[in-house]
């Protein structure tokens, strides 16, 4: 079997692989716990949102909206119809009445003519005419008026009792009683089916009553009936109102209620009110089984979503960098993380202490003061060592404290030590500066939610400025291909875009501009010809070059000027061209 001992500094070098590796390995798991977490929490929110969504249009269906105007004027024409037609039918029973109390004014002239005048007068004809004008139809009424008509002319009374005789035998009638007309069954319905129109129009609107005028009287006595004893609530109204709070999450629950007398009573009432429709048209929405359905599942995927683990947090990835510290031993949120860097520290234990006793007398606005015998040592060691004047740290603290206390004593002593210099150097013996050390803590929580919300705020106007963008893209003309020739063209231009991006980067950084090639060319000036020293000569040192363009900048290293010519003959005159190669980041010739 192979050894698994080593020699030298492999085991330092194996422990520490295994350390790195342990901590990479950790490092990935954190990242996928932290994306699993707000996968989940972007998938509630998509749920919620959509909820919300449905909640809003259900609220819209039920919302009370303001009546017709053309409608109620059509109702009002056939309000002021009806009630004409029943004018019209009390008047025609009326006139049904008189009819039937006198004789018709035209008959009784005409039985008059018979008998008014002496010379003309025919009590036979007369008679004849007053019995044929009793009929079945007759009503006792008129008869009186035939005999009296007779009797005022003076007929004889034999043909009267004539008359008289045809009337007993023959008028069966009776006076109308004068009242209207009965309705139709056509006439009732169209009648009630107005009624109804109007019922609802009058209690159209906000604060009309749903139920009409059955609801409004239950509404009405709830408003005038006082609760019972053993409740919460001074009327039912009051208790009504609670039911309807309590439905802000789709339900009517004893929690949401101080005793269960209280759930009890204020639960039936809202039963009754749903039963009856006593509730205004505004309160419709908490009757609702679609709304209050909606309710529910927008509550549950609240809760659901403050409980998940992602809710906790906001910043993804501090929260990366807690949970890695947290694996490594830290306490980053113990007293806000103000001595995590000390936390691997012999007296890290100390400073914690100090810092919660100076926290409480901040606080509570109270003094420092020494209660157990290892505080009394620490004032008295701080005091002693600052009336000296020299400089001393908390190593020497220990030391001197160290000769006298051990262990929790020691530590106890430490912090108070450390809480005191502390108390000094701010000043908290005195009460204006605890005061001021309040109010800046207090305005600096206020600071930290401002930006908490302020970066709600930022947050939420980006996802809606991304979302806008990813709607203006999928609106753009798809240019996608899927030609070979034509991907492998844009590949191999991107990766010389790239190669030359880097080589650019790399490359040494010039203080002059660099010009287009075309620009270089066409911009600088003719160079006069180098002239040639005598063969005999030794060759001359190469002359200062002159300036490049009109920017006079040096000649980049690398760039050679051109040599000299033949000893035997003069060169003529010649151009010399230079070109900017930013490939090579230099300049060279044009042949």
């Amino acid at each position: 079997m192979p050894s698994t001992s080593f020699a030298g500094r492999r085991p330092q070098y194996i422990e520490q692989y295994a350390r790195t590796l342990a901590a990479y390995q950790r490092y990935g798991d954190i990242t996928r716990d932290i994306a699993s977490e707000q996968d989940r929490i972007n998938y509630l929110d998509s749920l919620l949102q959509n909820e919300n969504a449905n909640l809003t249009n259900l609220n819209e269906v039920f919302r009370v909206r303001p009546p017709d105007a053309s409608g109620a004027m059509e109702l009002l024409r056939q309000q002021y119809a009806s009630e004409d037609a029943s004018r019209r039918r009390a008047s025609a029973g009326t006139a049904r009445r008189a009819a039937g109390l006198s004789l018709p004014k035209a008959q009784a002239d005409e039985l008059e003519a018979l008998l008014v005048n002496p010379t003309t007068r025919a009590p036979s004809s007369a008679r004849d005419l007053a019995v044929s004008l009793i009929t079945e139809d007759t009503t006792p009424e008129q008869v009186e008026d035939i005999i009296g008509i007779l009797q005022t002319q003076g007929m004889d009374a034999s043909l009267i009792a004539q008359v008289q005789r045809q009337a007993d035998s023959v008028a069966r009638g009776t006076a109308a009683s004068g009242a209207a007309r009965a309705l139709s069954p056509e006439e009732q319905a169209a009648e009630q089916a107005m009624q109804q129109q109007l019922e609802a129009l009058f209690f159209a609107g906000q604060a009309g009553i749903r139920g009409g005028y059955d609801g409004q009287a239950i509404v009405e006595r709830r408003e005038k009936t006082a609760a019972p004893k053993g409740v919460n609530f001074s009327t039912e109204e009051q208790a009504f109102q609670a039911a309807l709070a309590a439905l802000a999450d789709g339900a009517i629950v004893v929690e949401d209620f101080s005793t269960e007398e209280d759930f009890e009573y204020a639960k039936g009432l809202y039963d009754e009110a749903a039963a009856k429709q006593a509730y205004r048209n505004d309160q419709r929405i908490n009757f609702e089984a679609e709304v209050l359905a909606s309710r529910q599942r927008v509550a549950q995927l609240e809760t659901a979503r403050a409980e998940a683990p992602g809710a906790q947090y906001t910043d993804p990835g501090r929260e990366r960098a807690t949970r890695e510290l947290v694996a490594r031993g830290y306490k980053p949120d113990l007293n806000q993380g103000r001595y995590l860097q000390y936390q691997k520290s012999p007296y890290y234990d100390a400073m914690i202490q100090a810092d919660d006793l100076l926290v409480g007398i901040i606080a509570n606005d109270f003094e420092l003061e020494a209660q157990t015998e290892p505080q009394r040592l620490a004032f008295a060691l701080i005091n002693q060592l600052d009336q000296r004047g020299r400089p001393y740290d908390i190593k020497k603290v220990e030391r001197q404290l160290g000769k006298v206390l051990k262990g929790d004593e020691l530590q106890e002593g430490i912090a108070f030590a450390l809480a005191t210099r502390e108390y000094k150097s701010k000043d908290l013996q005195s009460m204006s500066s605890r005061q001021l050390l309040r109010d800046e803590r207090a305005q600096a929580g206020k600071q930290e939610e401002q930006a908490k919300a302020a970066d709600a705020d930022l947050q939420g106007a980006i996802d809606d400025e991304l979302l806008q963008q990813e709607l203006f893209v999928k609106r753009l003309p798809k240019t996608t291909t899927t030609d070979r020739a034509v991907l492998g063209a844009r590949i191999t231009a991107a990766k010389a875009a790239k190669i030359a991006e880097e080589e650019a980067a790399a490359s040494p950084r010039r203080e002059f501009i660099a010009l287009e090639p075309e620009q270089v060319g066409s911009d600088l000036p003719d160079e006069p010809a180098t002239p040639a020293p005598r063969a005999q000569a030794a060759p001359a040192p190469a002359p200062a070059a002159e300036p490049v363009s009109r920017f006079d900048q040096p000649i980049p290293e690398g760039f050679e000027p051109a040599g000299p010519p033949a000893p035997d003959a003069a060169p003529a005159p010649k151009t010399i061209r230079k070109r900017w190669n930013a490939d090579k980041g230099m300049f060279e010739v044009v042949p």
